[in-house]
């Protein structure tokens, strides 16, 4: 029998062994339904992270900050008569902190899917499997998974963190754990699975690519599917540059947090979806903006002088915001895990200029200090209308309604504080302004005409 690196606590073997019920991993899967999501057409381009820890490609490579920990892994499903890989799904799907590769095995009466999850600060990843015998009679198969290991410094890092030797990978048999470690360095990977299940040390017949100075194994699980039965293998995968301890600590949180890191990633992401919601004619912009909460949070207002900047060509600058939202929600995880803000920077990084760019497109500006809410609409011309619900500036909570055409504009305005103002200003040649209904005179000020009001509710119709 081999043992691992470092000892396991017996504190750590009991929290490795609590399995959740069946019905929170069917949950998981059930709530999907409930996300935002987008089909990944392409999966050398896929994914998934914080900027902490990424997983991404064909290969689903895994790095940390400092550190690449897998260059890939695979699983495997194997019957009485052939070995079926798992890497050429029938749809793949991301989630802003999951993502979901469905397998259909129809010649084998199968049906795999496996959930990636994140969670925001953990230097692991969990991969859960479901595994449903859709068929009409008992099945007997095995799962299998394997990863390829290549500890070494990760592409964000120089030639100053150490070299690259070969990783050796042990199994100790007491935990179920595997721990692959770079020898001339302090860097490990781990891998396990639920001890509900009973494993033995096997390379798969889907084995990834070996990289020089890597290493590779993996396991197996058999499992027995009655009809209509689906199983769960949770996959836990953590790695560290600080000692093996550390790297255990991560599998054992991982384990024991599941559920809740999905209910914590979950509710997050519920109630950004109606907090600052906005509908617009430009679906890519609009994507990119929704995106663009779940990862990085809402855009806030701040305290301090507001002066709505008006635009002389807001065709421009949707070019410019349209350009930056293609591709956005693909890009975005791998491209906030590479920002360094340590290094020098020359702009502000995309994934922060698109909700005030689109908030400034729509013509929203909040001035907090002064509770006063203006709003300047700079829509395209291929926008008729536009909206935005649940936009809170400070206390306040707006739901804002723009339509527009050649001749006349409509604003319309709620908001939860009655007493803050509401600066509706418009280009001077609307020269005639009604609120609720009724005719009303207005004043210009730098080619604008400007109507200031209070209250719950607040109608605008103008015409050239």
């Amino acid at each position: 029998m081999k043992y691992s690196f470092l000892a396991i606590p017996i504190l750590l073997l009991s929290s490795l062994s609590c399995q959740g019920p069946q019905s929170e991993e069917v949950s998981l899967f059930d709530s999907l339904d409930r996300l935002p999501s987008l089909l990944v057409n392409d999966a050398a381009s896929f994914s998934l992270g914080t900027e902490h820890i990424l997983i991404s490609g064909k290969q689903q490579g895994i790095s940390l900050k400092t550190i690449q920990l897998l260059s890939g892994f695979s699983a495997a499903i194997k019957t009485e008569t052939e070995s079926i890989c798992l890497d050429n799904p029938d749809s793949f799907t991301k989630y802003p902190f999951a993502s979901k590769q469905l397998f259909q095995l129809d010649n084998e009466g199968l049906e795999v899917s496996q959930l990636q999850i994140i969670s925001k600060e953990k230097l692991g990843i969990t991969l859960l499997y479901s595994i449903k015998n859709v068929g009409k009679s008992t099945k007997n198969i095995r799962f299998q998974f394997q990863p390829s290991v290549d500890l070494k410094p990760s592409a964000l890092m120089d030639s100053t963190v150490g070299g690259n030797a070969p990783d050796q990978i042990i199994f100790d048999e007491l935990t179920g754990i595997f721990t692959a470690k770079d020898q001339a360095n302090d860097w490990y990977a781990i891998w396990g699975t639920s001890t509900d299940h009973t494993i033995s040390p096997k390379n798969s017949d889907c084995t990834p690519e070996i990289i020089k100075h890597g290493a590779s194994a993996g396991f197996e699980i058999p499992l027995e599917l009655a009809a209509n039965e689906e199983r769960f293998v949770p996959v836990f995968i953590a790695g560290s540059d600080q000692g093996e301890y550390t790297a255990i600590e991560t599998l054992v949180d991982l384990r024991a947090d599941l559920q809740t890191d999905w209910d914590e990633n979950f509710a997050l992401v519920d109630s950004l979806q109606s907090t600052s919601k906005i509908t617009i004619p430009g679906k890519e912009v609009q994507e990119a903006y929704e995106w663009s909460k779940f990862k990085v949070g809402l855009f806030q207002f701040e305290k301090g002088d507001i002066n709505p900047i008006p635009i002389e060509n807001p065709e421009e600058l949707y070019f410019l915001l349209n350009e930056l939202s293609q591709g956005f929600p693909e890009m975005l995880d791998r491209t906030i895990f590479t920002f360094d803000e340590t290094k020098p920077r020359h702009i502000q990084p995309g994934w922060e200029m698109i909700q005030p760019m689109t908030l400034y497109m729509v013509g929203v500006f909040g001035d907090v200090a002064n509770r006063v809410t203006y709003i300047r609409p700079n829509l395209p011309k291929e926008w008729k209308e536009a909206s935005i619900e649940n936009l809170w500036i400070d206390d306040n909570k707006l739901n804002i309604s723009i339509t527009s055409d050649s001749v006349k504009i409509i604003i319309e305005v709620t908001q939860t504080q009655k007493k803050a103002g509401i600066s509706i200003e418009l280009p001077e040649e609307f020269s005639k302004v009604k609120v609720l209904g009724k005719e009303v005179s207005s004043d210009t000020k730098d080619g604008f005409r400007r109507i200031l009001m209070t209250g719950a509710k607040a109608t605008i119709e103008a015409s050239r």
